[in-house]
């Protein structure tokens, strides 16, 4: 299947056709981060329709050392959808059949479970099915890995250090919420490294500036060269001489976005490794631009967590916590 840049999509996608209901009295969604139940009948998932549907939702995440699906998609047919499926984070139902008025897409909120993200497929047929469906595939997909990170930010907003997220607004003058459980690991000039380690696994944030020299700033090989020479300088590795590098033997995937809190973000997904060492895993930066300094400021995550394969639910993590960046006005 093709690939679709998605993430710039959920930076500026706007979906009208949402309907939110109150999640007053409703239960938290079942299952994991990540999953998703999609409804429909044998006889509609063996058609091009159905196929195209679940292949959209099962291809591989951009940016991640291995191959692992955008979600964690089982099918299940109607008669199957109980009370208890009902409530799962991630719901998909689709109906076809000539008692099918029109086709259509609908998508809701918190219908069934507190922030559960619900997407109505009507079609009067396969064929119609399959055209709906493959025409909306940037808003369907987008929809979820949006829910998804929407989810996360609710949680760092009430569970987050309060010490490092005054921090980075004081030193900074931008907000970012630093979940609860980070440290912080490094202070340096224009340079800032907090982490929450455990036993065997590691995800890291990375605050570091650098002058703005026009457009060529933010030009990926550009990026890519200041993120190696401040990593060179100010994250070392475990033995004398390793430090922290970009894997350029990987594709760094290359975005431009825009969020209603600062525009032209340039987004970069890839690969991190320690020279001299054969530690690694994937990150991913965020640079934007200071107009009153006149510097470039990147925001980055990083995971490491060689004992599980699965790195997606980590990357989603460092996202949702760097959505969080709000630069400061200047009375604030």
């Amino acid at each position: 299947m093709k690939h679709v840049f998605y993430s710039l999509l959920l930076f500026s996608l706007i979906l009208n056709s949402c309907k939110t209901k109150p999640n007053a009295h409703k239960p938290t969604p079942s299952g994991s981060a990540g999953v998703m139940v999609i409804v429909m009948n044998d006889k509609v998932k063996q058609t091009d329709g159905g196929k195209a549907l679940w292949d959209m939702m099962v291809q591989p995440m951009i940016g991640l050392p291995q191959e692992e699906p955008m979600f964690d998609a089982t099918v299940i047919p109607h008669r199957s959808l109980s009370d208890f499926m009902k409530t799962y984070r991630n719901l998909i139902i689709v109906e076809v059949g000539s008692d099918v008025k029109k086709d259509a897409i609908k998508f809701f909120k918190g219908t069934w479970a507190k922030q559960q993200a619900l997407v109505r497929i009507y079609a009067k047929s396969a064929e119609s099915l399959h055209s709906l469906v493959t025409k909306n595939e940037l808003k369907l997909v987008g929809f979820f890995t949006k829910a998804e990170k929407e989810r996360l930010i609710t949680y760092y907003n009430k569970a987050f250090n309060q010490e490092l997220t005054k921090k980075v607004k004081k030193d900074w003058n931008f907000h970012l919420t630093v979940p609860r459980d980070f440290v912080l690991r490094k202070e340096a000039k224009d340079f800032l490294w907090m982490s929450h380690e455990t036993a065997t696994s590691s995800l890291g944030l990375l605050v570091y500036q650098f002058d703005y020299v026009g457009e060529g700033s933010f030009a990926k090989e550009y990026l890519l060269s200041k993120r190696d020479e401040v990593l060179m300088k100010q994250v070392p590795g475990e033995y004398k001489g390793s430090y922290m590098t970009t894997e350029h033997q990987f594709p760094v995937n290359y975005q431009v976005v825009n969020t209603k809190k600062d525009s032209n973000i340039v987004v970069l997904r890839g690969l991190w490794k320690v020279h001299g060492d054969m530690m690694g895993g994937p990150f991913i930066s965020m640079s934007h631009y200071n107009k009153a300094t006149n510097k470039v400021i990147v925001t980055e995550g990083y995971s490491f967590n060689p004992e599980k394969p699965k790195k997606r639910n980590m990357v989603r993590q460092l996202e949702a916590i760097l959505l969080s960046y709000d630069p400061l006005k200047e009375e604030e």
